[in-house]
Order: structure tokens, then sequence, then C-alpha cells
């Protein structure tokens, strides 16, 4: 699924209605009770940043069944409004001194459970790799975003092949 673009354009002259399919991806992080959610399109060959104002979503209590019900409900509704063709987690570390808590582990896979798309878990090292290769300069909006973005603009050069850095594969 993809995001169509309805507008009046212009060729030789004339105005004409047009539609245009846009390659929308959503990078996110799990990290610390909250998950971050980034969305990169592409419009014209440039990269368009259609995050918003889109804030983290968090998990309070992670035994309370509302609570885990309320954070998928959220996580669906911000996928449903950005209706993204390739959709990305962050792995976190399972084991050693900085691994992730049960709770980033039960966001993940509340969020995996989005039915309109597979979700990738990716690699950080597979990500840090894209990001010296293609010397990515990454420009969130928030600089907390910095990895879910970099995430966005992963799945975006996997899937077509990154409009803005020729692809060195």
């Amino acid at each position: 699924m993809s995001i169509f673009r309805e507008g009046w354009a212009f060729l030789n002259g004339h105005r004409r209605w047009e539609s245009q399919t846009a390659m929308v991806c959503c990078g996110i992080e799990i990290a610390a009770r909250r998950a971050i959610f980034v969305a990169l399109g592409v419009e014209g060959g440039q990269i368009v940043d259609r995050t918003g104002r889109q804030r983290p979503l968090e998990i309070h209590d992670d035994e309370d069944p509302a609570e885990l019900r309320r954070f998928r409900r959220e996580a669906q509704v911000v996928l449903e409004g950005w209706r993204p063709d390739r959709v990305g987690i962050l792995q976190r570390k399972k084991i050693g001194t900085f691994a992730s808590s049960g709770t980033t582990f039960k966001m993940e896979g509340l969020i995996q459970l989005y039915p309109h798309r597979p979700v990738a878990i990716v690699p950080g090292q597979e990500l840090r790799a894209f990001a010296k290769a293609q010397q990515t300069s990454v420009r969130p909006r928030y600089a907390y975003q910095k990895n879910a973005y970099l995430l966005a603009r992963y799945l975006l050069h996997q899937a077509q092949g990154d409009p803005a850095f020729p692809a060195g594969d």
C-alpha cells in the first residue's frame, strides 16, 4: 500500500490532474519503554520526512493488559496514517551488559502484529555499515530520532536504491 499524491500538474503549459504513488518507509527504534517512529517518503527524487509531530509511544506498566492493548492500538494507528511500503525495527541486544528489557521485547512483538506489512528486524551492525558506506548525513527533526531516521533511510535504499545516494552495492 502506498500513499497516493494527487494534485494539479503542469505539462507543456497545460494543467492536468495527476495521481502519483510515493514510496514510504517507516523506521522504528525501541528503547527505554518507548518506541520512536520515523516515516520517510520519496517525492520527485527527494527524501521527505513524513513523521510530522509524532511523539514516541510509551508503555508505563508492561504488566497491565489494557496498557499493552493501548500501545498496540496507537502503534497501528500511527502506521495506518502513513501506510508505509516497508516497516523495520532496529534490533536490540538480547544479552550482555546493555541488554534490552522484557518490556521492549513486548513492544517489538506488538508492533510486529501490524497486519498490512511484514515488519523487518534490522541488525544494528547492518545499519552502521550502511551509514558508513553511504556516508549518509542524518538530519532528523529531533536528535532522539537519529537511529529510527537512519533505519528509514536504509529501508528506502533497500527498496529502490536511495535517490539521494547512488547504490554502491
